[in-house]
C-alpha cells in the first residue's frame, strides 16, 4: 500500500530571485549550513554537478532521497526523486521563483508516494504539516545564507 502527498505553499521573501535560485542550488560546502534541515551530514552526498543540474543525496538519517535537480529553465528549479528510504521514485519538487517589488514570490509544488511503515507515518505528517513544515524549511534557509542581503 501506498499514500500519496501533493503539497502546494507559495512564500515572499525580500530577496532578489536570482539570490533565491542561486541559494536552492548551491552545493558547495555551505550547503550543510544553509539548508541543515534537509542536508544533515551523515546523509548529504553531492554525485555529480554540472551548470544547470545536479543529482544529490538529502535528507536526514531517518528519511533520505535522492533527488536530479534541474535548474535549466530560468525562474525554475525542478526536482525530481531518483531514489528514497521512505518513498518512491518519480516523485517531483518544482520551484517558481517571481520577482517582486519588495523581493520575490516563491511557489512550490511537491507530489511524494511514500511506501512502508515509515514512510506511511512520514506521508500522513505531511498530508497533515507540510505545508506548514516545507513553507518554514525555505525561508529559514535563504535566512541563513542570505540575511544580509536585503
Amino acid at each position: 500500500m501506498t499514500l500519496r502527498e501533493i503539497t502546494h505553499y507559495a512564500l515572499d521573501v525580500p530577496y532578489a530571485p536570482e539570490d533565491v535560485i542561486r541559494t536552492l542550488v548551491d552545493f558547495s560546502d555551505r550547503r550543510p549550513l544553509i539548508w541543515r534541515e534537509t542536508s544533515h551530514p551523515a546523509v548529504y552526498r553531492l554525485h555529480r554537478l554540472a551548470a544547470t543540474e545536479a543529482d544529490v543525496t538529502e535528507g536526514v538519517p531517518i528519511s533520505w532521497s535522492r533527488e536530479r535537480y534541474d535548474w535549466s529553465e530560468p525562474g525554475f528549479v525542478r526536482l525530481r526523486q531518483i531514489d528514497s528510504n521512505m518513498a518512491s521514485p518519480g516523485g517531483t519538487i518544482t520551484y517558481r521563483v517571481t520577482a517582486t517589488p519588495g523581493g520575490c514570490h516563491i511557489e512550490c509544488d511537491r507530489s511524494r508516494t511514500f511506501i512502508g511503515p515509515r514512510g506511511h507515518l512520514l506521508g500522513w505528517l505531511m498530508v497533515v504539516f507540510g505545508a506548514w513544515i516545507l513553507k518554514a524549511q525555505p525561508r529559514s534557509g535563504l535566512d541563513r545564507a542570505l540575511g544580509g542581503k536585503r
